[in-house]
């Protein structure tokens, strides 16, 4: 899971989770430079900051560039709430600013060094702590669900190729921005099943909202009246989106506003852990 709850609020992790490690690997470096050179004008957090901004910089341009198909218009490639990020290609990208930072200004080498690798260190440990909260994986329930034409829909017998179930909601603003990418995704997708899994609510809104969007019948819409899947996954809010392997457990789950880009990268996970 991406997001922690404080009440009303989804807090993403992933941020939280780099702001610490700068701060810690700010601090640190401060240390051994004030040990190396005591009484001289010595500030690595100057070229931590840089390192951080530039890899971020990077790791965003290099996800963009992979997925640029599933980018439409410039907003979507500079809307980072997706939380599209090439992470190899950012730690790549802040190590050689500090790699070259640190040989125009020899003081500061020992204290680069160990800032950024108290950054990847905590970075590392805090992926690894999420994983290890992740509740262990879940089969797809014995649960029926009915489509807008009342047809039912057993989630058990959509084992055997990648599987995406969007939770969502009409009240739902990001829900509602999501949700035409998601109808389109839905109707053309080849390579994993999509089911939007409205959580609640009557047939006659989830009609009225689609109805203005033109898919007034879309096949790949069921209703979950009584939030069965909400409760099951322990989902944290809406939208949830969850991507789950062939063999029906859990791969991911992904709490929050997804981009086209976002979608396709989490099938194609899916798709490569199929093979």
């Amino acid at each position: 899971m991406n997001s922690l709850r404080l009440g009303p609020l989804l807090l993403p992790l992933t941020p939280l989770l780099l702001l610490l490690a700068w701060w810690l690997a700010d601090l640190l470096a401060g240390a051994v430079a004030r040990r190396d050179a005591p009484g001289a004008d010595a500030r690595p957090g100057s070229a931590l900051l840089v390192a951080a901004l530039c890899g971020l910089l990077v790791a965003r341009v290099v996800f963009v560039v992979r997925w640029l198909p599933q980018m439409h218009g410039a907003l979507a490639m500079l809307d980072v709430r997706d939380g599209g990020f090439d992470a190899t290609a950012g730690w790549l990208a802040a190590g050689l600013v500090l790699l070259s930072w640190g040989l125009r200004r020899a003081r500061l080498r020992r204290a680069l060094g160990a800032g950024f690798a108290a950054a990847l260190l905590v970075t590392l440990a805090g992926q690894a702590l999420m994983r290890a909260l992740q509740p262990a994986p879940r089969p797809l329930p014995v649960l029926a669900l009915r489509d807008l034409q009342g047809r039912p829909l057993a989630l058990d017998s959509l084992r055997g190729r990648p599987l995406v179930i969007n939770l969502w909601a009409t009240w739902c603003p990001p829900c509602r921005r999501e949700l035409p990418m998601l109808l389109q995704r839905a109707a053309t997708e080849r390579d994993a099943r999509i089911v939007l899994a409205d959580q609640g609510e009557s047939p006659q809104a989830v009609r009225a909202l689609l109805g203005q969007l033109g898919h007034a019948d879309a096949p790949q819409v069921v209703l979950d009246t009584r939030r069965a899947l909400a409760a099951y996954y322990d989902a944290p809010g809406y939208p949830t989106t969850l991507f789950i392997r062939p063999d029906g457990n859990l791969d991911r789950m992904y709490v929050g506003e997804m981009s086209a880009a976002t979608l396709q990268q989490g099938i194609a996970r899916l798709r490569a852990q199929a093979r």
